[in-house]
C-alpha cells in the first residue's frame, strides 16, 4: 500500500472510530418468532418502523404478553437503548428478568445500527432526540403505565443525557456511560494506545472537524455530565471493572453531579462488552419492579383514595406478585416452555440468550482489534496530517425519509 493511500485509511480508521463502528449486522430471524411461550403464558413480539429526528427508519420490537395472560390492564414498559456497535438484539437479552416481573420490552435499532437506516452514530447526541421519539410512541401504545429507560455504552450516555427532560421516565439504569466525550477521547489514545500528548491533540482536531461535517456532531458538546445535575429519577448505574473502553470513573463522575437522592453504583467483573452477572441483571429488574410496577399501584391507590367518586384506578391489582413469580421460577426450575404454531418451533428464551452469548464474545474480540486498529492509525495520521484533505472523501447523504410517524409491521 502505497504512502498515501496508507494515510487515508488511517484518517478513515479515526473518524469511523467515533461515528461508523463496525455495524451488528443480523437477520430478523435472530429476534426469534414473533410468538413465543415463557413460563405457560404466550408472549408476542410487535414490530413498528419509526422515523428518527434526523429522518431514518429506525427498526423497533416491543415484546408483551397476549391479551388473555395481561395480568393488568395497564403494564408498564422498559425502553433499552443498546451501545454504539450494537442493536436492539442486545436489549433481548434483558426479556426474561422484565417479562417474569410483568413488564413489557421495547427495543430499537439505533440509526446507522443494526437494521435500521442511516450511515452514522452520534453518541447520544442526536439519539437523545430520538429517545423523545420513543417515548411520544410507546406512550400511544395500548395500556401503557409508567416508562423505563436502559441504556448501556452510548445507550447509557443518551438515557443520562435525555432523562431531565422528560418527566415520564420514572426509573433509568445507565451500564458503562461516559461522562465527558472529549475527556473519553483523550483517555482512549492516552492510555489504552499510549501516544504522547502532542500527537493526541494534533489527531483529535483533525477528527473533530470531520466528525462535525458528516453528521452534525460536535464531540466537544457531548457532555453527558451536563444533564446529571439536573436529572431526579431514580438510577442505577454499572460499571466493568475491566471495561477497555470507558474508565469506570466516568460513572463515579456521573454520581457525584447527580441530582437525585436514590442512586445506587453495581461494579461487576469483566469488560466493556461482557454479559454482565446473572445477579445484576435480577437486581435491575427488581428496581424496575419497585418504580414501575408498586409505585405506578401506590399512586393510584392514594388518588382513588383522595377522589373515590372516580371509582377504581386504571390499575387492576397484580395477580403475579414478585413473591409468586420468584415460587413459579422455583418451582419450574428455570424452565422455558416452547410450543408449536402452523408447525414450526417457537424461539424460547433459552435459545435467543445463547445467540446473544456467542454474540457478546464476537464483540469482545472487535473490540480489541479496533483499539489495535486505531493506536496504528493514530501514529500514522499525526505523523503524516499535512498531507490529509479532510473534505476530500465526505458522503453526500442527503436522501433521508422527512415524514414523522410509524409504520405498524404487524397488520
Amino acid at each position: 500500500m502505497e504512502q498515501k493511500e496508507k494515510v487515508k485509511y488511517s484518517y478513515e480508521t479515526l473518524w469511523k472510530f467515533i461515528i461508523r463502528p463496525p455495524r451488528d449486522e443480523y437477520e430478523e430471524d435472530n429476534l426469534g418468532h414473533p410468538v413465543f411461550m415463557f413460563k405457560g403464558k404466550t408472549f408476542l413480539r410487535k414490530d413498528y418502523d419509526l422515523i428518527s429526528s434526523e429522518g431514518y427508519i429506525m427498526k423497533c420490537s416491543f415484546f408483551e404478553p397476549d391479551e388473555m395472560y395481561r395480568p393488568s390492564q395497564i403494564m408498564p414498559v422498559v425502553l433499552y437503548l443498546h451501545g454504539n456497535s450494537s442493536s436492539r438484539l442486545e436489549g433481548i437479552g434483558m426479556l426474561k428478568e422484565l417479562l417474569k416481573r410483568d413488564i413489557n420490552l421495547f427495543v430499537v435499532d439505533f440509526p446507522g445500527c443494526g437494521l435500521s437506516e442511516g450511515e452514522y452514530i452520534s453518541l447520544g447526541y442526536h439519539e437523545s432526540h430520538d429517545v423523545k421519539i420513543l417515548v411520544d410512541f410507546i406512550e400511544k401504545l395500548p395500556g401503557v403505565g409508567y416508562i423505563g429507560l436502559w441504556g448501556r455504552s452510548m445507550g447509557a450516555a443518551t438515557t443520562m443525557i435525555y432523562s431531565h427532560s422528560d418527566e415520564r421516565i420514572k426509573a433509568i439504569v445507565m451500564d458503562s456511560p461516559f461522562a465527558d466525550f472529549s475527556l473519553l477521547a483523550k483517555e482512549l489514545v492516552l492510555k489504552q494506545i499510549k501516544l504522547p500528548n502532542f500527537l493526541v491533540e494534533g489527531a483529535l482536531k483533525i477528527i473533530k472537524m470531520t466528525v462535525k461535517k458528516k453528521n452534525g456532531l460536535d464531540i466537544e458538546k457531548l457532555k453527558p455530565i451536563n444533564s446529571a445535575p439536573l436529572t431526579t429519577q431514580p438510577a442505577i448505574f454499572i460499571h466493568a471493572n475491566s471495561d477497555e473502553l470507558i474508565n469506570n470513573q466516568h460513572s463515579e463522575m456521573l454520581i457525584k453531579e447527580y441530582k437525585g437522592k436514590d442512586v445506587t453504583f453495581k461494579r461487576c467483573e469483566g469488560k466493556h462488552n461482557t454479559r454482565r452477572p446473572a445477579k445484576i441483571i435480577r437486581e435491575v429488574g427488581e428496581f424496575f419492579y419497585k418504580h414501575l410496577v408498586n409505585n405506578y399501584h401506590e399512586n393510584f391507590t392514594k388518588i382513588n383514595k383522595e377522589n373515590p367518586s372516580k371509582g377504581p384506578g386504571l390499575f387492576d391489582l397484580i395477580n403475579n406478585t414478585q413473591e409468586s413469580n420468584d415460587k413459579n421460577e422455583h418451582k419450574n426450575n428455570g424452565s422455558v416452555e416452547e410450543s408449536k404454531e402452523n408447525g414450526s418451533t417457537i424461539n424460547s428464551i433459552v435459545e435467543r440468550e445463547e445467540l446473544l452469548s456467542k454474540r457478546d464474545e464476537k464483540k469482545e474480540k472487535e473490540v480489541e482489534s479496533m483499539i489495535n486498529e486505531l493506536s496504528s492509525s493514530l501514529t500514522n495520521t499525526t505523523n503524516n496530517k499535512h498531507n490529509i484533505d479532510i473534505n476530500s472523501d465526505f458522503d453526500k447523504d442527503k436522501n433521508h425519509n422527512t415524514n414523522n410517524g410509524a409504520v405498524d409491521k404487524n397488520k
